[in-house]
């Protein structure tokens, strides 16, 4: 298994990880197809180009970064994978 498959089955495991550094979450995304569009303090802005709608995520890069930004990228994913 690539390290990238492992990343995503950790977010995408329930409970939400709670140990996963902003380094591992800013390489899993951008591997993922997010592009990194602006940084705004600690917040990392990241866009999902799909077929007919942008998928944004907002997210603080604290370490370890908190699992309801987790949440909100295993929610993003499952939207994606789900189109």
């Amino acid at each position: 298994m690539s390290t990238f498959e492992k990343m995503k089955e950790k977010i995408m495991r329930t409970p939400t990880s709670n140990n996963i550094m902003p380094e591992e979450l800013k390489n899993f995304l951008v591997k993922y197809g997010f592009v990194l569009k602006h940084v705004n303090g600690s917040h990392f802005i990241y866009e999902y180009p799909a077929n007919n709608r942008t998928f944004v995520l907002n997210i603080p890069m604290h370490k370890p970064v908190k699992p309801t930004y987790i949440d909100q990228v295993r929610k993003q994913i499952t939207e994606i994978e789900g189109e």
